[in-house]
């Protein structure tokens, strides 16, 4: 199997799941400012829309999207417990929480990355940053509220969808959006940054 990503974007939820599944796989890196990147044409002969992740299953199929390649990694890896078995009630709400965090808390949080390219007027720009972080607070105020006497968001088990809320929380560094007010993501973000794999993950993607 093989995956494409950029170090810190939504793919890495992918390179994550993917070293929890403990499945031989590839991971190669897209440095979008390296215009002299081969892969970048590798990329954009895969995917037309030119995004990331990119993931090659064994038999050849592509999958670019992250629900369905987190999914398809754990029903493969079936003994990693990176999602409860299909047909029960336990899945659904793994499901729904993986919906919520592509939903929701990807958009409302990567959103702001975005605010720049929408105008070039400061004044402009701080509107928008207000309206969107307002709805982010509201995301992070639910799943703070959600992980009380929590580990992760199932509980005590890690799964597919704490890989890509993992990531996308830690985009809160770099947009200046604070935690502070929201204990229980803040441990909930140690706990995971402590798991073995996920540590491997994010020195192999230079982000410690």
């Amino acid at each position: 199997m093989k995956l494409y990503y950029s170090a810190g974007s939504c793919s890495t939820s992918c390179h994550i799941v993917l070293e929890e599944s403990g499945l031989p796989y590839e991971a190669i890196e897209i440095d979008w400012d390296n215009q002299n990147d081969p892969n970048i044409a590798v990329i954009e002969q895969l995917n037309p829309l030119g995004t990331l992740p990119v993931f090659l299953t064994e038999s050849g199929l592509q999958l670019d999207q992250n629900i369905a390649i987190q999914t398809f990694v754990a029903d493969l890896a079936q003994d990693s417990n990176l999602l409860p078995p299909l047909g029960t009630t336990k899945r659904a709400e793994a499901n729904n929480w993986m919906s919520f965090v592509c939903s929701d808390l990807h958009k409302s949080i990567g959103g702001m990355f975005s605010i720049r390219m929408l105008s070039n007027d400061s004044n402009v720009q701080a509107s928008l940053r207000t309206s969107m972080l307002e709805k982010a607070n509201q995301y992070l105020d639910y799943m703070n509220k959600k992980l009380e006497g929590k580990d992760y968001l199932m509980g005590s088990t890690f799964i597919a969808a704490d890989a890509y809320a993992f990531v996308v929380l830690g985009w809160t560094k770099w947009l200046e959006v604070p935690l502070t007010s929201y204990s229980n993501i803040e441990h909930y973000m140690a706990r995971i940054a402590a798991r073995p794999a996920v540590a491997r993950v994010m020195k192999a993607e230079g982000l410690l």
